[in-house]
């Protein structure tokens, strides 16, 4: 069942949850943003192949962790693969999706000076810098759909605080 050309790491695997996830020792992904001076910071999103798991969904650049790989390689490498080229970020968190049964999905927060033009490679079919309220629109990996809702609710949350002064 591995992917051709893969790794034992590529390929299919159940979790405590009865889910079925791609990538035996998890997966990760690089979530490039771009902080505009004034607007909303725009985000790197790939449509996934349709060849491949939730083909036709937008997504971050993302793919199964390699046996001992950290993260950020993990990431890096896999938007090597879908990418191309891969801006130059750096590279500021890394948050942790668990699906409940204890595979787990890390999304490396990165950020980039400008949103460069960045081309289609493998297992991608298209790709685009999008403000969070414009991914709304798209079709949205369901994995991804799930962070973009909490970022939303950490923005609205953020901006109904009191202001000093207010």
């Amino acid at each position: 069942m591995n992917a051709p050309g893969g790794t034992r790491s590529d390929r299919w695997t159940g979790c405590a949850s009865d889910h079925l996830h791609w990538g035996t020792h998890g997966g990760a992904g690089l979530l490039l943003r771009y902080v505009r001076a004034q607007g909303k910071d725009l985000y790197l999103l790939v449509q996934r192949s349709r060849c491949v798991d939730h083909g036709g969904t937008w997504g971050i650049p993302g793919g199964a962790l390699h046996e001992g790989e950290t993260a950020e390689s993990g990431a890096r490498r896999e938007a090597g693969e879908e990418i191309w080229p891969v801006p130059r970020h750096r590279i500021w968190g890394v948050e942790t999706q668990d699906c409940g049964g204890g595979w787990q999905f890390k999304i490396v927060r990165a950020e980039v000076e400008r949103p460069r033009t960045v081309h289609a490679a493998r297992e991608t079919d298209a790709t685009g810098w999008f403000a969070l309220d414009e991914m709304e629109m798209l079709n949205l990996h369901p994995g991804f759909r799930e962070w973009v809702e909490a970022q939303r609710q950490i923005d609205a949350d953020r901006n109904r605080r009191p202001r000093n002064g207010d």
